[in-house]
């Protein structure tokens, strides 16, 4: 195999794998998205009491932790109480409009009231989101970039 023979299979099998990771990137933002999805359909809505805010991550000399969850307290229809940690740093945008003591959007799972998830955008959507796009630029970046760099060594 000659040089650019060579080089032709390498960097397609560089973006072969970059594809399949962008394929196991999407499948991942579509099983999270089914599984929020799932607890917004067959879920109940009752409004928690935000407690704190808390960091979350790895601690520097400069930073406390990384990123900021808030911590909420809720009861279930029968009278269970739970405390649901947010999952995603949406701590910046609840600061601005919560206080602790202030009530926040829960929804639960009633089956398994562990099961729950503070109602905001941030919280549904992030994850999914997050996972959709790099997979997606993962998928149709290397490919694209390709075809472009041979097509200019034709010229």
């Amino acid at each position: 195999m000659d040089h650019s023979g060579q080089e032709k299979l390498i960097v397609t099998l560089a973006a072969a794998l970059f594809v399949a990771l962008g394929m196991v990137s999407v499948y991942f933002g579509t099983y999270f998205y089914s599984d929020i999805q799932s607890i917004r359909r067959r879920g109940l809505k009752t409004e928690g009491i935000l407690l704190r805010y808390e960091r979350r991550g790895t601690r520097t000399e400069n930073m406390k932790g990384i990123f900021v969850v808030p911590i909420v307290q809720f009861k279930t229809s029968t009278g269970k109480t739970f405390i649901v940690e947010g999952k995603v740093d949406n701590a910046d945008v609840l600061q601005n409009i919560c206080d602790r003591g202030d009530p926040i959007e829960i929804i639960y799972d009633p089956n398994n009231p562990e099961n729950a998830v503070i109602n905001t955008f941030a919280e549904l959507w992030f994850v999914p989101l997050l996972f959709w796009i790099v997979g997606v630029g993962f998928i149709v970046v290397p490919p694209f970039t390709i075809w472009r760099h041979y097509r200019r060594r034709q010229k």
